[in-house]
């Protein structure tokens, strides 16, 4: 498992010593047959601090609760539904300098853990992402379905935000929890994922086994695209309608060039259509532009706004 830096800000100085407070975070759902093998591995994983574990619970029918008591691990029934509301439960249930998220079903490994946590505690980055896409990995890892999304949404990313992510879906992240908190986050989903390495990219913050994935490729796909379409508009609006207008105009230009090359050799204009459609994308596209401009001047003033109530709040 590889690891995606994202730079910190700096200015800021190194707040983390010998006391340290570290709490890895589980999200789980009827996870009785891989969580008591991941809370020992946990526990035995080389460290470079003592961590302390919580289980965020979405209420589960089987023996997960039974094996957070056998373990003597904390755990908490989360209020509200998904993926997204419990990663946000948990950490305000944390007083942690630094979380780590982890999902319970055995789908990445703790022995990860110390280069996951290494940037972290030596102040070189604000979020630390276990990337399964930029090394070799081992077969029935992630699916092909699930591969051909992520390179997907990883190259819209990239290309939205000047990037090199890998794996903007992976669940197996670390950040300080003030990071956290500094993230605006609404999804309830596994989309949050998406969410996360937007927001944090945005603020310019630098094999699976045992039980079954409860990812469902298609429904969690259609839910991860439109978050992430909401996000490009509201995180680089100009680039998002730029590219719009530019194909409504190259669409516009094959009927525009054919009443042009009409009105050159024959003097009239016959084709009426061709006119109104040309004239309809050139003039859609001109919106589209207009529409990314006004949009790039509102996320801007909030930037700015949020940056003058950050700074208030830190005096």
């Amino acid at each position: 498992m590889t690891r995606e830096l994202r730079s910190g800000q700096s200015d800021r100085t190194s707040i983390f010593g010998k006391d340290t407070k570290i709490e890895i975070i589980i999200p789980t759902l009827n996870e009785e047959r891989t969580l008591g093998k991941l809370i020992e591995n946990i526990r035995s994983s080389v460290l470079p601090l003592k961590a302390s574990t919580l289980v965020i619970d979405g209420g589960s029918a089987d023996r997960t609760l039974d094996i957070c008591e056998r373990e003597n691990v904390r755990y908490i029934i989360r209020k509200g539904k998904g993926k997204g509301s419990a990663m946000r439960e948990a950490v305000e249930q944390s007083d942690a300098d630094i979380v780590v998220f982890i999902d319970g079903d055995g789908t990445y490994s703790p022995s990860d853990l110390e280069s996951l946590l290494e940037p972290l505690l030596n102040d070189q980055a604000d979020m630390v992402v276990g990337s399964r896409i930029a090394e070799k990995r081992e077969k029935g890892s992630i699916s092909t379905f699930n591969t051909i999304g992520n390179k997907l949404f990883n190259r819209t990313i990239n290309f939205a935000l000047k990037s090199s992510i890998t794996d903007s879906l992976s669940g197996y992240r670390a950040l300080y929890r003030k990071t956290f908190k500094d993230l605006v986050l609404f999804s309830d989903s596994f989309e949050i994922e998406v969410e996360m390495t937007m927001e944090a990219l945005a603020k310019g913050y630098g094999l699976r086994q045992g039980s079954k994935t409860k990812l469902d490729p298609l429904g969690d796909g259609i839910k991860i695209g439109r978050t992430l379409l909401f996000i490009l508009m509201n995180v680089n609006p100009l680039k998002f309608f730029g590219v719009i207008s530019l194909a409504f105009f190259a669409v516009g230009l094959y009927p525009g060039s054919l009443v042009l090359y009409e009105k050159i050799t024959t003097g009239n204009v016959v084709s009426i259509p061709s006119v109104v459609f040309s004239s309809l994308l050139f003039v859609t596209g001109t919106i589209s532009i207009v529409v990314g401009m006004v949009s790039e001047l509102v996320v801007r003033s909030r930037r700015r706004l949020e940056h003058l109530i950050n700074r208030k709040y830190e005096r």
